[in-house]
């Protein structure tokens, strides 16, 4: 039991280090400058490439808005010529139902 104690005692002194010298690590004034430095450095250099990246994404919108255009163009009396299609079938349809509904009511 004795020995147990030891062991645990050993152990949880090692946590204890461990922890400490984390801590008194990421809080160096060094590292969090070093942090800083790497954060800018790289904001830096990725600038130019995110403003190359929102020219090539404009160029692809502007190019794309005809293509966008034309189909909406296309499409839209087509949809409106098959909704036309539909209301007709739909109003047949009706128009049949109701004498075979009269047919097998009386």
């Amino acid at each position: 039991e004795d020995r147990a104690n030891r062991v645990s005692q050993y152990i949880q002194n090692i946590k204890t280090k461990i922890s400490h010298d984390f801590h008194e690590f990421v809080n160096k004034p060094e590292l969090k400058e070093h942090a800083e430095s790497f954060v800018e450095d790289r904001q830096i250099e990725l600038e130019p490439l995110a403003v190359k990246i929102q020219a090539q994404l404009q160029d692809i919108e502007e190019q794309l808005k005809p293509m966008t255009e034309s189909v909406k163009e296309n499409v839209n009396p087509l949809i409106a010529s098959l909704q036309q299609k539909m209301e007709s079938i739909l109003q047949m349809l009706e128009e049949h139902a109701n004498p075979m509904a009269n047919f097998w009511v009386n």
